[in-house]
């Protein structure tokens, strides 16, 4: 039976919708969630119109692509399984994905093959490179071994709320909210069951992290790897004099050397592959945009500003009358997201 585009998509609207009411969940963890539906203003302007009859702006045929991700993602994965990772038998077995999900993985499997003390692969990196998306993907690739937590800003140099989260993150029950007694529980929970634990915003652990961390790589055979932002990761070495002991200690944990390629911003090949990826464009010309766009990307959110331009650019073909290339709104975009200046008309 044949279905109109646009009855899909109001139906696979119809699904995220009743999921958002259920969970309880703003529009924010929603398009964290299911990446692909776009835009917070896409969701609420555009999408969730239709289900009170208003007709969809835009092309119908992009909006069902992308949503039908979307619904791939509803009847059977997670979208955690839906980043961009590495596959090591593509591209004639030289591997294919994400260039920093591809070094990722080289220094994951070294860690987890590691049968000494030194079992935290640390992993510094700013906003936008990929490491919570990494996380995530690993972790969906073998969730028997792997699991993930992420550190909050009020959990800094506080035992009690650091070793209850990693608790949790292992599927561990404890009523206790004596802060020894459930890193006793974490300790036992790691020797029965070693995993490799991914900590993501690990620098809002502050030196109270690092100290638990080496802990239970001294008292576990389980594996460690710390997310976090360069800048924040040297300010919690360098807090205090103890604190400065203790990130040496940490270190001694560590495989060496701390991985930090990344460390001024994303780099080209990511860039070239997530716009083939992500934005459909060839490679001379993701090759081209690449070379046009990588400083402003560094100097800013690294892929997320680029996954911004190009919805930017995606909804500015959309529009009645557009005849540019998406390789040249792309450009575009970037350029005004940058610098705040748009083109008159616009």
């Amino acid at each position: 039976m044949h279905i109109e585009p646009i009855d899909e998509i109001k139906a696979i609207v119809g699904r995220l919708s009743a999921i958002q009411k259920a969970r309880g969940i703003s529009n924010g963890q929603l398009l964290r969630d299911y990446p692909d539906i776009g835009s917070a203003k896409t969701w609420t302007h555009r999408l969730l119109p239709l289900l009170a009859g208003e007709a969809l702006e835009g092309n119908v045929e992009r909006a069902l692509v992308r949503l039908k991700r979307v619904a791939a993602v509803l009847d059977g994965g997670s979208p955690d399984e839906e980043y961009y990772g590495w596959d090591q038998e593509a591209n004639g077995g030289k591997g294919d994905g994400m260039g920093f999900a591809g070094e990722m993985m080289a220094r994951l499997k070294k860690l987890e093959q590691q049968t000494n003390d030194r079992r935290i692969l640390v992993c510094l990196a700013p906003n936008g490179c990929g490491k919570s998306a990494f996380a995530r993907w690993a972790v969906a690739q073998d969730r028997a071994n792997r699991c993930y937590v992420r550190m909050r800003p009020t959990w800094r140099y506080r035992s009690v709320h650091i070793c209850p989260g990693i608790a949790r993150a292992l599927g561990l029950t404890t009523q206790s909210t004596n802060p020894a007694e459930v890193e006793q529980a974490v300790i036992e929970g790691l020797s029965a069951q070693p995993k490799t634990l991914f900590v993501d915003q690990a620098h809002e652990g502050g030196v109270q992290l690092m100290h638990e961390l080496r802990a239970f790589v001294d008292e576990t055979p389980a594996r460690f790897v710390y997310l976090a932002y360069d800048t924040a990761f040297k300010r919690v070495q360098t807090a205090s004099t103890d604190a400065l002991i203790e990130a040496q200690a940490f270190l001694g944990r560590c495989l060496k050397p701390s991985f930090d390629l990344y460390r001024n911003g994303i780099l080209n090949k990511d860039v070239n592959f997530y716009l083939r990826k992500r934005g459909g464009l060839s490679a001379s010309a993701a090759e081209s945009v690449t070379a046009k766009i990588l400083p402003a990307l560094q100097g800013h959110t690294n892929l997320r500003l680029l996954d911004d331009a190009i919805e930017a650019a995606e909804a500015a073909l959309d529009r009645k009358g557009n005849v540019e290339r998406l390789d040249d709104l792309v450009i575009k975009k970037v350029v005004e997201k940058t610098t705040g200046v748009r083109e008159v008309g616009e």
